[in-house]
């Protein structure tokens, strides 16, 4: 027997699809049937709307709109922000807030309440999230800046009005939104430029009273270089108090987009609070302060300036990188989609940082100043504060004019960043199930399942159905295989090539000189036993062997009926209660002799007198065959022990594969001579 595994070879699976092919037509069917009732009765159409927008680049880049003269006093650079991507505007798309409106417009709550199951509850959230999960597909595509909307119903015309619904609600909200950095501007210098302006004429008409009555014409050429320097700074001062504001109402824009699309919004005082954040910006101011006096001095060029205002480019560098770090603090999980919005975020929140250290620094440089006015006689200081006053008015006027401009640009570049392509049309066909695609699909599997089922059923299969499957098992044990089904003791054997196999068996029996008494049996009842030892002791009695046939199968003695039928004649039970063995053994054809069993014993194997009998009988015979009971019987097993060898009747189809087992359990497989083989 082969303990060992045995690879399966490419013929061995063509004999196991072979085998079973029944089964693999069989599974097929079943799977391609079940596919088509799926089809025609289970599997709903559905359709598919789908809408298309081009979104342009995300805005227009975003800096601090500083003048040159100030950024050449402080050193000060421009902080770039970033627009929008795509990613950002297909989580804008499907945003709850444009669900629910959604929801709300089509009555689609009270559409699903009318669908669901008596009793069951649908609330608003319920159905945004199906909404959102299983009808809404917004996706980018691929190498292009455009985004598509899909929408998937059973329901043609409502996939069709839910897609056009969304797209306009979408382009709502993004028309809002649009109230960005520019916007905000815009609104917020619409507002100050009648103020400065009314402020500026009014600062005029009293300069203008006050010369006319105190005939005072002109500063000293020291008072007005002082004035100049003032309002320059008062300037500054204006400058800076405005871009503050208009940096705030950008902030208040870009939380607002942030609140549309659920994320949390973190405060200016949170950020201005942060330790670090307030030692870097202190920092900032007085690095700003030192630059101004160097400037005073030295020229662009001069190696001192270059290195103050790289100390003051790194300082800003890690400003924004400590924001950051707050924000980021913060907000502990933040949707990868809406990084954009909060980069922006980070960028404006350091640029207002950055603009109140400027201030600062403005506003000490301009108290300098104003230490030094305190030397212009009194007779001038009214004038000196109205000329002051003039100028800063003037100079904050002329820089606000230039600001709108710049913003009303800036607005007008990205109001029509988003355009519709196509809308969304009733859609004639449905997009799926494919009935063709799933046909095919349902065929492989079939196919597959076919072929699981197949190999499968081969690795349960308990019995032996094929020489190969037995072979592996017990190499080089297999003595032949008979297919007649007719004894030549009681019928005519007209199959010669069934004659030509017995010899072949009793040839190798022959030639095997262990031992003379040979049990025949089988693992279970019903295997052919009877009349493989029936055959074999008659071929081997005609190859001139003197051969004594013994029928031992206590549990159903058979051969009596075959041979004797009605007619009583002592036997094996005679023969151990001392009859002699003459009278016992009848001749059956010339070279053959039986002895046979009268009925069943239980208690035959357990005769002491049975081991020395057949040792006697194997004295007068070449040969012994005996017809013991089958294996998995406690005799069996008995009658395995008392013989020299054994063969085991082997019925394809019935025997089962636990043989293997059950000869090495009992300790039986040295005494396996081989196994004769049954074919139906």
């Amino acid at each position: 027997m082969n303990d060992d595994n045995t690879e399966i070879t490419l013929k061995d699976i063509i004999l196991i699809f072979k085998r079973r092919f029944g089964l693999f037509v069989s599974i097929f069917l079943i799977t391609c049937f079940v596919t088509l009732i799926y089809l025609l009765f289970f599997a709903k159409p559905v359709y598919t709307a789908t809408a298309q927008l081009l979104v342009s680049a995300g805005g227009q880049s975003i800096s601090i709109p500083i003048s040159s003269q100030v950024t050449q006093l402080l050193g000060i650079s421009g902080i770039a922000g970033t627009g929008l991507d795509l990613t950002t505007e297909i989580e804008l798309i499907k945003s709850r807030v444009n669900i629910e409106k959604l929801v709300q417009q089509l009555n689609l709550l009270e559409l699903f309440k009318s669908r669901a199951k008596k009793g069951s509850e649908v609330d608003l959230q319920d159905v945004v999230g199906v909404i959102a999960k299983k009808w809404i597909k917004v996706e980018n595509v691929k190498n292009s800046k455009i985004v598509e909307l899909s929408v998937e119903n059973e329901d043609p015309q409502l996939a069709a009005k839910v897609a056009n619904t969304l797209v306009d609600l979408y382009l709502d909200m993004k028309s809002r939104l649009t109230t960005n950095e520019y916007t905000a501007r815009l609104n917020f210098i619409e507002s100050q430029l009648p103020r400065v302006e009314q402020e500026l004429k009014e600062v005029e008409d009293r300069l203008k009273k006050f010369k006319e009555e105190n005939q005072i014409y002109a500063l000293s050429d020291q008072a007005a270089n002082l004035v100049k320097y003032i309002a320059q700074y008062d300037a500054m001062v204006n400058e800076y108090l405005l871009n503050i504001q208009q940096t705030k109402a950008g902030i208040k824009a870009a939380e607002d987009m942030l609140k549309k699309v659920d994320q949390k919004i973190i405060s200016s005082e949170t950020i201005s609070t942060n330790p670090v954040v307030q030692q870097l910006r202190s920092k900032l101011v007085d690095l700003q302060v030192q630059l101004s006096a160097l400037l005073q001095s030295y020229s662009e060029d001069d190696r001192r300036v270059v290195s103050l205002k790289k100390q003051i480019e790194e300082t800003q560098d890690l400003l924004q990188k400590e924001i950051a770090k707050v924000v980021s603090a913060e907000v502990q999980t933040i949707n990868p989609a809406y990084s954009q919005l909060y980069t922006n975020v980070i960028l404006k929140q350091t640029e207002l940082q950055v603009l109140e250290a400027s201030l600062s620094a403005v506003q000490k440089i301009r108290d300098e100043y104003f230490k030094k006015a305190s030397i212009v006689p009194t007779v001038e200081q009214k004038l000196f504060e109205l000329e002051r006053e003039r100028q800063a008015k003037q100079t904050t006027y002329l820089a606000l004019l230039a600001q709108y401009e710049q913003a009303r640009i800036g607005a007008a570049g990205t109001v029509e960043n988003v355009k519709l392509l196509s809308s969304a049309i009733v859609p004639k066909r449905p997009s799926r199930p494919n009935k063709r695609l799933i046909l095919a699909v349902g065929g492989v599997l079939g196919i597959f399942l076919g072929l699981l089922g197949v190999f499968i059923r081969d690795v349960t299969d308990k019995k032996f159905r094929t020489r190969d499957e037995i072979e592996r098992t017990f190499p080089k044990m297999i003595l032949g295989k008979i297919r007649s089904s007719r004894s030549p003791l009681t019928g005519t054997l007209t199959d010669d090539k069934a004659l030509e196999e017995l010899k072949q068996i009793a040839v190798k029996i022959c030639s095997d000189s262990s031992g003379h008494v040979i049990g025949v049996t089988s693992l279970e009842p019903k295997e052919g036993k009877t009349f493989v030892a029936i055959n074999l002791a008659y071929v081997l009695s005609k190859m001139s062997q003197r051969v004594l046939l013994v029928d031992l199968n206590s549990c159903a003695p058979k051969l009596k009926e075959i041979f004797l039928k009605n007619h009583e004649h002592p036997g094996l039970l005679a023969f151990l209660n001392g009859r002699k063995l003459e009278e016992c053994v009848f001749s059956a054809s010339e070279n053959l002799d039986l002895i046979l069993l009268e009925k069943e014993d239980d208690w035959l194997m357990s005769s002491s007198k049975l081991p020395q009998i057949l040792g006697e009988l194997s004295q007068r015979y070449d040969k012994v065959i005996i017809e013991i009971p089958h294996l998995t019987s406690a005799d069996g097993l008995l009658a395995a022990q008392i013989v020299k060898k054994i063969i085991i009747a082997v019925k394809l189809n019935n025997t089962k594969k636990e043989l293997a087992a059950h000869l090495e359990e009992n300790g039986l497989q040295n005494k396996l001579l081989g196994l004769v083989l049954q074919e139906r």
